[in-house]
């Protein structure tokens, strides 16, 4: 028998030698494989892309490929490698399905399309799901925590400020800071502009965004 092999990791962390790395997915698929007698024709990977999209390279050309009657199987370590979410994991499974293959997590005994293994699957995926929401709930609570207290609540620093790794506050960015003052003087002098004549002031007076692009209304809006 033949098979394909997915690993998915979300985040760089991820990708070196911890449990979830994808050495250790590799390594689970291929004891896995031999065991068994399965030949692994392929592996195709995502390095650091949610399980919440279905827009990974890696995936998009697994679901390409599975037509070609290459393989029979996709292993994975686990089941939420394919999708943390759980109409992507049903989606994903139903279009291999379609071209004759199966997924089997080489940790969870959930292989089979009997109805039970089925609706442990689908259970699966909303535990899946269900974790990656708590997840980003904390996260969100912790960062608007930080923020209510006056810290840096992380992500990319706002134009006229710099964030400097392992620091806990922004620093001024004494070249952006003037662009930023200058913004805000220009909407308490002409209240009746339009974003996009703040922007064509500002574009005049020679300034640009974070980036260094001319400025936009959008960009005044932020």
């Amino acid at each position: 028998m033949k098979a394909a092999a997915y690993l998915r990791v979300s985040t760089e962390g991820q990708s070196g030698e911890d449990k979830f790395g994808l050495p250790a997915q590799k390594e689970a698929i291929l004891n896995y494989a031999r065991a068994r007698e399965i030949e692994i024709v392929d592996f195709f990977e995502d390095d650091g892309i949610s399980g919440g999209t279905l827009e990974r390279p890696g995936l998009q050309h697994l679901l390409k490929v599975s037509g070609l009657k290459r393989f029979d199987m996709v292993l994975v370590a686990k089941m939420d490698r394919i999708a943390r979410d759980l109409f992507y994991a049903l989606f994903i499974e139903k279009e291999l399905l379609i071209n004759g293959v199966e997924i089997v997590s080489v940790s969870e005994p959930v292989s089979g399309r009997d109805p039970m293994n089925t609706a442990f699957r689908q259970m699966m995926g909303v535990f899946a799901e269900l974790e990656k929401s708590m997840i980003a709930m904390r996260m969100t609570g912790g960062r608007n925590q930080k923020a209510r207290g006056g810290g840096y609540a992380g992500g990319a620093a706002a134009i006229g400020y710099r964030a400097q790794r392992g620091k806990k506050v922004l620093e001024l960015d004494g070249q952006k800071a003037p662009t930023v003052k200058r913004v805000f003087e220009l909407r308490q002098k002409y209240p009746a502009w339009a974003l996009r004549q703040l922007a064509e002031k500002l574009n005049q007076e020679g300034h640009t965004t974070a980036q260094g692009k001319p400025f936009g209304p959008m960009q005044v809006k932020r």
